[in-house]
């Protein structure tokens, strides 16, 4: 059983880690496919393809949509993001663009819920597990209450979480979701202890 990172100032915990966390196996090809077409439309494809392992290049680049990719094939695709040497910022802005092509495959439900009234980003953090496994075989998601418009989102088993762009194109992902719900959101990766095999986001939203 994974244990989530304790804080004093996070009392609430909204979604609990599922009790067995096994290590990310799969990555959905939808989600990869939309992240090459993001790179692609940015004009960073050609250099992209140049960095790709020659073992993994025809797995990710012949992939179709909905069908699972391994992790290590997975792990590729975003070292090679990785190379590029582009900014935090543009690798969020990335992880944004590939929230905008892959939101109605991945996050219908989440959409529909956006068009409600009332809603707000607490109305979908404690679903963020059921949305992840949409994405990725394996892993899990915590979700913690940290103040009226503030929660520490905490990833483990993720394997994919060592890769910097990753992590940072996660929260492009991550944010797209939290602002469909708000005004702004902001979500930086939050220091200190990470969750074995992951990583922590604190979100905040107006």
């Amino acid at each position: 059983m994974i244990e989530a990172v304790t804080s004093p100032n996070a009392p609430e915990i909204l979604l609990p880690f599922p009790t067995a966390v096994a290590p990310v196996r799969h990555a959905r090809s939808t989600i990869l496919l939309g992240s090459i077409a993001s790179l692609r439309q940015a004009g960073h494809f050609e250099r992209y393809s140049a960095a790709l392992a020659p073992e993994h290049r025809d797995g990710l680049l012949q992939a179709v949509a909905g069908t699972w990719i391994a992790v290590e094939v997975a792990r590729s695709h975003y070292r090679a993001c990785e190379a590029l040497g582009l900014s935090p910022d543009e690798e969020v802005g990335l992880g944004r663009s590939t929230f905008e092509r892959t939101g109605d495959t991945m996050f219908g439900t989440v959409l529909r819920l956006a068009k409600g009234a009332g809603v707000t980003p607490w109305t979908v953090l404690p679903h963020l597990q059921r949305f992840w496994e949409r994405g990725y075989d394996g892993g899990g998601l915590s979700v913690w209450r940290l103040g009226p418009k503030e929660a520490r989102i905490e990833l483990a088993q993720c394997s994919l979480a060592e890769v910097r762009y990753f992590r940072n194109a996660l929260r492009g992902l991550f944010s797209s979701v939290v602002q469909l719900f708000c005004t702004r959101a902001y979500l930086q990766e939050a220091p200190g202890t990470r969750p074995r095999g992951g990583f922590a986001v604190r979100a905040q939203w107006a």
